[in-house]
């Protein structure tokens, strides 16, 4: 394997990395948001401007990292890619 190859495939796994921590990071945002959202409902309906406020605020903080997480996800399968057509393993 080539060094530019080797890199590529380290750098993949990286990335691959990050994407998990992202990922799981955006489960517990969302885990929040829904949290939030189902004691929101248990209140009587209308039960405040803050709840609602609260709850727009939580789902930008999930939709954010879930985007991250996706994109580092495409990013490590494309290094991926291009680190298997730069060399074979083992030569």
């Amino acid at each position: 394997m080539t060094v530019d190859a080797e890199q590529l495939r380290l750098s993949a796994h990286q990335v691959e990395k990050w994407s998990v921590a992202w990922g799981l990071l955006s489960l517990a945002l969302w885990g929040w948001f829904a949290y939030r959202l189902l004691m929101a409902n248990d209140v009587a309906f209308g039960a405040g401007r803050e709840d609602v406020i609260a709850l727009v605020g939580i789902l930008a903080l999930a939709v954010i990292p879930t985007i991250i997480a996706a994109a580092t996800i495409v990013y490590a399968q494309v290094l991926f890619r291009l680190a298997r057509q730069a060399g074979p393993v083992g030569e």
